[in-house]
This record gives structure tokens, C-alpha cells and sequence, in this order.
């Protein structure tokens, strides 16, 4: 992993330029990640202490952090013996994946009182342990009870660092010692050598410094190269004395995280792409805000996915019910025509008749309408007309209610497509916050985000020409964007599936070309459930001529002006 203890080393360097710092509020997102806002020098910033094996990160951001609205009995704790205290270093515990965090907050006699975070960077066996002044344990993230073969862990016990490996500290070998150990493992891969007999290390620095001395990681240890290794070496232990520390980070061609470090990376040849940060904090915070956000977009969409599909499957069963009651209604006109054979030949029936044959003057046909025995002849025909009246009455009823019904239906299939489409966790929260104001999500899912989010900004492109396109990444934000569009301006959707609303602005009178034309409709079919595929018919119309019927799903326009154009479902802004 690359969360070694060297990395810790550099990232509780950085760390020290927040000491000083009040602790102002303290927030807990899960359970191995705390949040402290602090103040320093007229700055704030959030202080991320995450442990956990996924999302290892130690940093200082400005972005806005999780807030749950009821906080846990650790993060209670934490703020009773943290909040409004004083964060005085960030501390290398050496040699070990280990910072420990120093804090001076008061006591309930209002006394100063020395407080300890030990972050244990370990992957899976990470911790998060909060003591005392005299390291007596008060909380920890991951417990284990005094039958533990290793070390415990308990409130109310002494904080015990791991034991201790069999390795030799990298500030504490000499050159004479450091070949004599390469001449005893000769033979041994060089990473391999430096992983095994040095602490602090991980496999990527040990590659990484394997690599500088020889060009390749998997070089064979011998008495004739180890002088190239311990050059290197050394340049490493001085980067370390000297805290000239390079913050980098390797990706992938599909933008996907390979590894990060201290030193910057070279192992990985020209295919890969190597970003330099200018913190450790913007290194972690991006590295693995990227892959968390792919891990909460297929989380998120999942558990979004879910309650619309079921939804849209309770919708669809609705339907079919509906439309077999309105197939029952077609035989109304049945109902009145054998109520008027009663009536005509009211004078031939008596009592007790079970049924009577008489013209149908509609169709020139004699029919035979059954009677109930014991209704007079005139109740019979009433019985019939009844039949009739109900029948129609809900015919007009069940119509409206097919409507409805087929209109959410068709809203809930164009929301999958934008779950579908979403790039971050926040489109799905605003998705989330849609459906929560259309009553298919409980309010509660989404607190107070219902009355207080407005709806984010669009997507936007400027075309090939100079001309501004806007897109709407979600029905809340297809209303949001028409709406507040000029009357003049240009408005882009695919014709006949569900996609976004796209806008595109004019230069003052003046036409856009044809190519703004065709971009603007490439980004119409290409934000939409027909993305990729080609051929595909774009509507176009100028903003003064939509309308938004009145109580109509979010994002759901007529128009009855409109030209169409057809195109790629491409994105022409992209390298293809």
C-alpha cells in the first residue's frame, strides 16, 4: 500500500502547518472518519482524519464535509474531550504507519488537559484511537478485548503501539552496513530486498527506487550493483531529512488511480498519466474522492435505481388493471341498448319473466334480453340503465387515470435514464431530492435538502462558433433551465425518448451557423437515452414557443412549432 510510514512521515510534516489551530466543531461521517473544522489566522479548514482500508486519507480541505444530523456517542466523546481546544502537532510515530495527533482542550474544571489521536494507517487493520494525557485509551474505532493474541484495545486501557518488525529504520544504516546487507540477500530482487529488510517502505517506493538505480524493479541484487542501489538510498533518506517532499499521483488512460507517493514516480513508463499536487491534502482529497465518487455512483444509483423501479413496476401493474376496467366499459353501449328492448316492449312483459326477444332499432337485429324474476318489468329496464350510467362514468374516469398513470410511467423510465446518465453522487442527490418532492421518496431521506437546495448549474459547452450550450443534467434542472431561458433562445431535445433540455445562446441578432446547429443537436441526442447511437432526429424550436401545461411532471414541454434535424448521438466536444 502506499500509505506507508515514510508517506506518514511526510503527510504529518504538512500537517504542522495548521498547529495552533482551534477546534471548532467535530462531525463523524462513519465510523473510521472524523471531520474537525478549525481556525487558524483568519483560515478555516476541514481536518479529515479517514482510516479506513478503502479511503485512507489525513488532510486538510476547504471542500464542505459530511454532516449526519444526529451525531454518534464517539463523536460525543470526542467533542466533550476535543471541541474548542487547540490542535498543537501532528507527530511521525517513526518507523510506523502511525500519526499521532496532539491536542490541549479543557477539562469540566476548565483545567488544559493534553488529548492524543493515534491514526494507524494499517489497511485493514486500521484504527482510530483517542487517549489522555497519560495514553489511557477513551475511544477507538476498532476495539479488541484483552484475549486478543496481539495487543488490546479497550477504554480504559493503555495504548500499546503493534509490535514491533524485524526490520532496520532507514535513518539508522550506514553505507557499510546497507552493502553488506545487499551482499547477504544477493540474489534477491532488488524491491524485494529493500521491502523486506528496511521499515517504512511499500511495495511502490521499493520499486521506485529499484527502478532509478537499474532502470528496471525486477533486477537481481549482486556485489557489482548494490552501490547503484545505495546511492539511491541515500537520495531518498535526504528527500526524507530534508522534507522535499513531491506530492504525485499515477492514473490510468481511462482516469482511474494506479498509486500515489511522496517522490514522484517513474515506474510506470509513458502510458501513464502523472499528476503532481501541490499538498499532500489535494493529492489524498482527489485520489480518493475519484474513486469514492465511482464507489457512490454505483452504490448511490443503485439504491436510486431501486426505488424507481419499483415504482415504475407498481405504475405498469396499475396500467394494465386500468386498461382491463376500461376494456370492461365497452359493453356500456350494450348495457343502454338492451335497457331500450326492455323498455320498448315493456308492454309485453309480466312479472316473472325471465327474459324478453325485441327489436334492436341501432342495428335492425332482434336480440334477447335476460330479466331478473322477481324485479318489475320497468325496474328491469332501470337495472340496465344503471349498468349504463356506471359503466360510463368510469370509463371517463379510467381514462383520466390511464393518463396519469401512462405519464408517470413515462416520467419514471426518463428519470432511470438520467440515474443511468449521472456523473457524481451529487446529480444523484438532486435526482433524489426530485423524486422526493414527486412523493416517490419519503421526505426524510433527504431532511432539510427538500426546502433548502436550489437546483445545481447545468452543464455547459461552448460550441466550435463561440456560442454557450446548456444542458440539463436532471428534470429539476431541465425546469429550471427553460424556464429561465430568454424567449429568443434556442431550445434542443431528441425527439420522441427521453433526453435533456439543451439551450443554446444566440450572439446578440445574429443567426447561429449551421454548425451551432448541428453541435447543439449533437449534445441534445447525445444527453439522452439514445447516447451513441446514429441517425437520431433532434427537435429544435426557439424558447417563446414551449409550454408547460400546468401540474405536469418536472421537465415535461409542448410545442407545436418546431423544425428537426438528425444526427449522431455523439459528443462533438469530445476526442473520439
Amino acid at each position: 500500500m502506499a500509505f506507508d510510514g515514510l508517506f506518514c512521515a511526510a503527510v504529518a510534516q504538512e500537517l504542522n502547518k495548521w498547529a495552533g489551530a482551534r477546534v471548532e466543531k467535530i462531525h463523524q461521517s462513519s465510523q473510521t472518519c472524523f471531520y474537525f473544522q478549525i481556525y487558524r489566522d483568519g483560515k478555516r479548514g476541514n481536518f479529515v482524519i479517514s482510516a479506513s482500508a478503502a479511503r485512507p486519507i489525513l488532510a486538510i480541505t476547504e471542500e464542505s464535509v459530511a454532516r449526519p444530523d444526529t451525531p454518534t456517542p464517539i463523536c460525543m466523546l470526542y467533542r466533550k474531550h476535543l471541541q474548542n481546544g487547540r490542535f498543537i502537532a501532528a507527530e511521525w510515530v517513526e518507523n510506523e504507519r502511525i500519526i499521532r495527533f496532539v491536542f490541549d482542550s479543557a477539562d469540566e474544571m476548565g483545567y488544559i488537559k493534553r488529548k492524543f489521536i493515534y491514526a494507524e494507517m494499517m489497511g485493514k487493520y486500521s484504527n482510530i484511537i483517542l487517549t489522555d494525557d497519560k495514553d489511557r485509551i477513551l475511544a477507538a474505532s476498532s476495539t479488541s478485548d484483552i484475549t486478543s493474541g496481539v495487543r488490546s484495545i479497550m477504554a480504559g486501557l493503555t495504548y500499546e503501539q503493534p509490535p514491533k518488525q524485524d526490520k532496520i529504520s532507514v535513518f539508522a544504516v550506514d553505507d557499510a552496513s546497507f552493502l553488506s546487507l545487499c551482499e547477504e540477500k544477493s540474489g534477491a530482487r532488488a524491491c524485494d530486498f529493500l521491502l523486506k529488510s528496511f521499515l517504512g517502505f511499500s511495495p511502490v517506493v521499493a520499486r521506485e527506487v529499484a527502478c532509478r538505480a537499474f532502470g528496471d524493479p525486477e533486477t537481481e541484487l549482486c556485489a557489482e550493483n548494490a552501490p547503484k542501489l545505495l546511492d539511491e538510498f541515500k537520495k531518498l533518506v535526504a528527500v526524507l531529512n530534508g522534507c522535499d517532499f513531491v506530492p504525485n499521483a499515477v492514473y490510468d488512460s481511462e482516469n482511474n488511480g494506479v498509486e500515489y507517493s511522496f517522490i514522484r514516480l517513474s515506474q510506470y513508463g509513458e502510458a501513464a498519466v502523472i499528476r503532481e499536487y501541490e499538498s499532500f491534502s489535494a493529492l489524498l482529497t482527489d485520489y480518493f474522492g475519484r474513486k469514492e465518487e465511482s464507489v457512490n455512483i454505483g452504490r448511490y444509483s443503485r439504491e436510486i435505481l431501486k426505488t424507481v423501479n419499483s415504482h415504475l413496476s407498481r405504475s405498469q401493474k396499475k396500467l394494465a388493471l386500468l386498461k382491463s376496467e376500461l376494456k370492461d366499459c365497452d359493453a356500456m353501449e350494450d348495457m343502454r341498448i338492451r335497457g331500450d328492448v326492455v323498455t320498448a316492449n315493456i308492454y309485453r312483459i309480466r312479472q316473472g319473466d325471465s327474459e324478453v326477444t325485441g327489436m334492436d332499432y341501432e342495428s335492425g337485429n332482434e336480440i334477447t334480453v335476460s330479466l331478473d324474476v322477481s324485479l318489475a318489468p320497468a325496474k328491469n329496464a332501470q337495472r340496465y340503465y344503471k349498468k349504463y350510467s356506471k359503466m360510463k362514468r368510469a370509463s371517463v374516469m379510467l381514462a383520466e387515470q390511464i393518463q396519469k398513470t401512462e405519464s408517470v410511467c413515462d416520467y419514471l423510465v426518463g428519470v432511470i435514464g438520467f440515474i443511468d446518465r449521472a456523473a457524481s453522487p451529487k446529480e444523484l442527490a438532486e435526482i433524489k431530492l426530485e423524486l422526493a418532492e414527486g412523493g416517490f421518496v419519503s421526505d426524510k431521506s433527504v431532511g432539510d435538502k427538500k426546502k433548502k437546495t436550489p437546483p445545481s448549474k447545468p452543464l455547459s459547452f461552448t460550441t466550435t462558433d463561440g456560442l454557450l450550450l446548456r444542458v440539463g443534467r436532471n428534470n429539476r434542472q431541465n425546469d429550471a433551465l427553460t424556464g429561465g431561458a430568454d424567449r429568443n433562445e434556442l431550445w434542443f431535445h431528441i425527439k420522441g425518448f427521453h433526453g435533456s433540455h439543451v439551450i443554446l445562446t444566440p450572439n446578440g441578432s445574429e443567426e447561429p451557423t449551421d454548425r451551432d446547429y448541428t453541435e447543439a443537436a449533437m449534445i441534445a441526442a447525445y444527453f439522452s437515452e439514445k447516447r451513441g447511437s446514429r441517425n437520431v432526429e433532434v427537435d429544435y424550436t426557439r424558447v417563446r414557443s414551449l409550454k408547460k401545461p400546468s401540474g405536469s411532471a418536472p421537465g415535461f414541454v409542448t410545442y407545436e412549432k418546431y423544425w428537426s434535424a438528425v444526427v449522431d448521438a455523439i459528443n462533438p466536444f469530445e476526442k473520439q
